[in-house]
């Protein structure tokens, strides 16, 4: 049996060319603009606090992201449609057109760098932040699109505002590192289906927010608003309690979500002359320069944590799912199934609701197997247990009780519904047909059909006495050896008094 597949945020490489029409060309060109504009936008209207480069700039690490989760939009429109976003935004700034050419080239080549080292180099699991593997391969992407946008931001830089190459070097390069490693993990990390409404849910509600759930957020809130109070060299590492604590509790895109705010609300703080640094000027990094790299770095500890305990949970998950589950079938195990149809008989015991169980016997499957050999009757306990689970519906548990034995329960089924339900069950077995091993296609195997026997026992409701999982599975086994004796393939329900043995199956 298969382990259930988790979702992967992109796949590791392109799509296989397509021909490309004008209208696809267009849309290309509309989605990777309609990205980059408002990043950029509101980043050269807001944010140039410290000169001619803005304090922070998302526009690069999320056009990065967007496009490695929907490669297929890196066309040459798509390219276009972000350069012409990014001169467009600098344009409504009123940046003059030689500084604007010079900036942009030095946003895209980073942006272009990153993305050809990813889908080269990056693996599958690190589109999804699955595996602790995946931070180094994550890291390198980063320093490579940053350093790429440095070798060309810090000549432009140079050229256009009278820096010296070093220093224009260098803060384009931690300022850029500090966007991608805050916000590219992110970007990657972000739920693929429902994406507005799946990221604020998965952002905002990780689990069931109870009081608990909320105590990590409110650390962080209180640790940042202490480091505004405190000041000092040790500020920017104050909230990585919280944030570790945060990565323990949530699921590893809520922590980065809850990461890349602190450190946006940190480098505001800093600006805004908040957060005291005190200062100083290291080879070509001033101190707010510093504290900004060291914002982007900090935030790699919560990251690589988050990944390991989710990695953690999913190998827990999938241990539990295979001590749980048949691995033929893919129906719970026996004892699974005694506990999970036990508990939800309780409750639904609790509340006066009824509730039915049915035992599902395949007939003559000695004669399959001896006849057809095992690997056949394999395929034939699939088959069926496929078509069982498929016709059962809302909150009904399937088990496979030992052999070729079935059981299930039906929550709030009466009489006359968990008759219907067993009947149709009953059809959609007798309705099978397998193909055989080495045979034709189209030749049913066995010849003469697959059909299964059923016994049904309800209780509960109309104020009748609630009974006990193994009185209910007594009776519908009593049931379902009538059902055998009748003939097979048929459904009997059961009575109080149903104590006959069945024939041999």
């Amino acid at each position: 049996m298969d382990l259930p597949n988790l979702p992967i945020a992109c796949p590791p490489e392109p799509p296989p060319p397509q021909a490309r029409t004008p209208r696809r060309s267009l849309q290309d060109f509309a989605w990777t603009a309609s990205i980059v504009l408002p990043c950029a936008l509101v980043a050269v209207l807001t944010t140039r606090l410290l000169g001619p480069l803005s304090l922070f700039w998302p526009a690069n690490a999320v056009l990065l992201g967007m496009l490695l989760r929907h490669p297929e939009r890196a066309s040459a429109a798509g390219w276009l449609g972000a350069l012409a976003a990014y001169l467009a935004a600098d344009l409504i700034a009123g940046t003059p057109l030689p500084v604007n050419l010079g900036l942009n080239a030095a946003n895209l080549t980073g942006v272009v760098a990153g993305y050809l080292l990813a889908l080269r180099k990056l693996p599958a699991d690190a589109f999804r932040l699955a595996q602790p593997r995946a931070i180094w391969p994550l890291l390198a992407i980063c320093v490579a699109a940053a350093g790429a946008a440095s070798l060309v931001g810090g000549w432009a830089s140079a050229l256009l505002f009278g820096r010296g190459v070093p220093a224009g070097v260098a803060d384009w390069f931690n300022g850029e590192l500090a966007y991608y490693i805050t916000l590219l993990p992110m970007m990657l990390s972000a739920p693929r289906d429902r994406p507005v409404r799946g990221l604020l849910a998965k952002a905002l509600r990780p689990r069931r927010w109870q009081r608990r759930e909320a105590l990590p957020v409110a650390a962080l809130a209180a640790s940042l608003a202490g480091a505004i109070l405190v000041g000092g060299p040790g500020v920017l590492a104050l909230p990585v309690p919280a944030l570790i604590w945060c990565a323990l509790r949530y699921e590893v895109f809520p922590t980065l979500v809850l990461t890349a705010l602190l450190s946006v609300a940190q480098l505001f703080a800093i600006a805004a002359g908040l957060m005291a640094l005190p200062e100083g000027n290291l080879l070509y990094i001033d101190s707010t320069q510093s504290a900004r790299l060291g914002i982007a770095l900090v935030a790699l500890g919560p990251m690589a944590v988050a990944i390991v305990n989710g990695a953690r949970n999913d190998l827990l998950r999938r241990l539990d799912h295979l001590a749980r589950h048949d691995h033929l079938t893919g129906t719970l195990r026996r004892g699974a199934f005694l506990e999970r149809a036990s508990a939800t008989l309780a409750r639904l015991a609790a509340a006066g609701r009824p509730a039915a169980v049915l035992m599902i016997d395949v007939d003559h499957f000695k004669r399959i197997n001896d006849r057809y050999g095992h690997a056949q009757g394999d395929r034939v306990l699939a088959a069926v247990a496929a078509e069982l689970s498929a016709g059962l519906r809302g909150g009904a548990i399937l088990g496979r009780i030992g052999g070729e034995e079935f059981a299930a329960l039906l929550p709030d089924a009466g009489p006359p519904h968990a008759r219907i339900v067993a009947e149709r069950l009953r059809q959609r077995v007798a309705a099978l047909s397998l193909p055989a091993e080495g045979t034709p296609e189209g030749t049913a195997s066995p010849p003469e059909g697959i059909t299964a026997s059923f016994g049904l026992a309800t209780c509960g409701g109309g104020g009748a006495r609630p009974q006990a999982l193994e009185a209910l599975l007594a009776r519908a086994d009593a049931a379902l050896y009538a059902a055998k004796a009748a003939g097979r393939n048929r459904v009997d329900t059961a009575t109080d008094t149903d104590t006959e043995e069945s024939p041999d199956a």
